[in-house]
């Protein structure tokens, strides 16, 4: 059965923290794999920390981030009124050729933990949409550092 999260931040950096521990608590009341729940999780931590500090998402300019778990996948929706900025187009290059650099790490973090990444500006908002494979496995950290 579908359900659907929806968390509005109005004062970003005072209920971000907030934000976090309620899509854990949506993931956990879902029965998402620890896995899933992770990457959730994190690409919400990442997408949201990038409004919050590139986007320039003031007061009464918030974000909305919306969540919709579905049989196979779990979509991810956020939408910003900070200035335009397609995360597609800057990170894809990047992860591609392994040319990652501070400041697109965390842009080539989500597309590698996300099955399909989509963008569109609409008005004075960024809308991205994340999908989440349910089925996709991370594969085990083999480091011996």
């Amino acid at each position: 059965m579908t359900a659907t999260f929806d968390f509005i931040l109005t004062r970003p950096e005072e209920e971000y923290a907030a934000l976090l521990a309620a899509v854990e608590g949506f993931a956990i009341q879902r029965g998402l794999t620890d896995a899933v729940r992770y990457r959730l999780g994190l690409v919400i931590d990442e997408m949201v920390a990038n409004c919050i500090e590139h986007g320039a998402c003031v007061e009464n300019q918030g974000i909305r981030v919306g969540v919709t778990d579905l049989e196979q996948e779990v979509e991810i929706e956020i939408i910003d009124s900070g200035p335009p900025f397609d995360p597609t187009a800057h990170a894809a290059d990047t992860c591609r050729n392994g040319n990652v650099k501070v400041g697109g790490v965390g842009l080539c973090l989500i597309c590698n933990l996300s099955a399909k990444i989509t963008y569109a500006r609409r008005g004075e908002a960024n809308h991205t949409r994340i999908t989440i494979d349910k089925r996709t496995q991370e594969q085990s950290c083999t480091s011996k550092k």
